[in-house]
């Protein structure tokens, strides 16, 4: 899959049955708040990690 952000990788692991995804990715050329909002008008946006 080719990607529109600077993404080098994302990790995979699962915690009391849910799954979670660790983006690694360039914060110098996109923001969380621009990656939220990509992912969200993608429908593949379901939470930020606290």
């Amino acid at each position: 899959m080719v990607s529109k952000f600077p993404i080098s990788h994302v990790t995979k692991e699962f915690k009391n049955v849910k799954e979670i995804n660790t983006v690694f990715y360039d914060p110098k050329q996109i923001t969380i708040k621009n990656m939220v909002k990509a992912l969200k008008a993608a429908d593949t946006f379901r939470g930020l990690a606290e």
